[in-house]
């Protein structure tokens, strides 16, 4: 006989069978604790044994039960009309030893250490800005994980390979979809998956899985769960992620080093050109100075050695006869002459060498418009050293500035020979 009925009729007839079953009341539960949490002065639990589940409570009490214990709940089943939910509300509870569920997990993290699948993980390199995401495409774990990397460093080249990440067979399809990703061209592989509860999380305690994570060429960070959540695969990783959200920031710390890298690079160039443009304005200028002290001692000194030897000349002749005054005065004429000419001489031949100084002067050549050229290998002088694309640094007299070949003219009837 078919019946209508509402919602809450149905909701409130469920109450009342659970209510009125003496089956449900006084009974001892039995199970491995595989989550627990509190609230309050609450203590809620799940309790598993196999494949099958129940959520626990103990109201107005915070009971020392840890996940992974064997326990007995002495307690009755309760129905909550308004949520249409079972649960199990106990009394009191036995501790009865380590959950199989615990133990099998302990063995098996015993055996992958022995192993040395913990050990000597690939790391990250220094530069990270190709990622592959292992996880489902409609999670919200990825999308987590996309918004914070692409946030601050929006270079990086995300990857996302869409595989099951909880239930019958994921373990499996992960492993294979890590095993086939080795010959990619990539920086890291991301494990990722949101929080959830132990069983949720089950697949990510697979050995077949963990040996994937351990044995994998590149390096794999596992952002599996919340932070408290630890699987095998987070011991079998170069890198532990606590969430998806940490994965991203661990990606952004390794792409921003090429930013700060080539920062620190053109800083270090750009010191480095100026120290050796600031030693050799400095050799050009000592150069200089040297170089009209020795000619101005040289000339002055052999202005007087002459003009010592015209006036003994004189006296001497002034000495032999009066006579010949006139003839001496005309040869002392012609000698100063000649001294005058030497001198002007040398004053020209000096005013050359400033002339020459002044002209091979690099501030002076720069302030009249030019501008010095420099590459990666120092100074260029010839347009046949430069290449289109080739990024040179001009520097002028007030500073200085960076330019990108795009045409080059080599004039091969004026080519230089070296």
């Amino acid at each position: 006989m078919n019946r209508t009925m509402t919602v809450a009729q149905l909701s409130s007839y469920l109450k009342c069978v659970f209510e009125d079953e003496e089956l449900l009341h006084d009974v001892t539960l039995t199970g491995e604790v595989v989550d627990v949490s509190f609230s309050d002065k609450h203590t809620f639990l799940t309790l598993s044994d196999g494949k099958y589940s129940v959520r626990c409570v103990h109201f107005m009490s915070r009971d020392g039960i840890e996940k992974g214990m064997r326990v007995a709940l002495r307690g009755s089943v309760a129905f909550y009309d308004r949520r249409t939910s079972v649960s199990f509300n106990y009394s009191e509870f036995f501790a009865s030893g380590v959950g199989d569920k615990n133990i099998k997990y302990e063995q098996l993290k015993a055996k992958l250490a022995a192993a040395g699948y913990f050990e000597n993980r690939p790391q990250l390199p220094r530069y990270v800005t190709r990622v592959i995401a292992l996880t489902s495409a409609e999670g919200a774990a990825i999308r987590d994980f996309i918004r914070v990397v692409h946030d601050k460093c929006p270079f990086v080249d995300i990857r996302v390979c869409d595989v099951r990440v909880q239930g019958d067979g994921a373990a499996a399809m992960i492993a294979d979809a890590l095993r086939r990703l080795q010959n990619e061209r990539t920086d890291a592989i991301v494990l990722c998956r949101g929080g959830g509860s132990d069983e949720d999380l089950d697949c990510f305690n697979d050995e077949t899985l963990a040996t994937a994570v351990a044995t994998s060429r590149i390096p794999v960070i596992s952002a599996v769960g919340h932070e408290v959540d630890y699987t095998l695969c987070d011991y079998c990783a170069g890198t532990r992620a606590g969430t998806p959200s940490i994965a991203g920031e661990v990606i952004c710390t390794h792409a921003r080093r090429i930013i700060t890298d080539i920062a620190d690079s053109i800083l270090r160039i750009k010191e480095s050109v100026f120290r050796r443009y600031t030693a050799r304005l400095h050799d050009v200028g000592r150069l200089g100075n040297a170089t009209v002290k020795a000619v101005a001692a040289r000339v002055g000194n052999g202005y007087i050695a002459v003009r010592r030897y015209a006036d003994r000349a004189a006296y001497a002749l002034q000495k032999k006869a009066d006579g010949k005054k006139l003839r001496l005065i005309g040869v002392a004429g012609r000698i100063r002459t000649g001294l005058s000419r030497r001198y002007a001489a040398s004053e020209a031949r000096l005013e050359v060498v400033r002339t020459k100084i002044r002209t091979l002067d690099p501030h002076r050549i720069i302030k009249i418009g030019y501008a010095a050229v420099l590459g990666e290998g120092g100074r260029i002088t010839d347009a046949a050293e430069l290449r289109c694309g080739q990024d040179v640094k001009l520097v002028f007299s007030d500073g200085d500035a960076t330019a990108t070949v795009t045409k080059v003219n080599i004039d091969k009837g004026n080519k230089p020979t070296r």
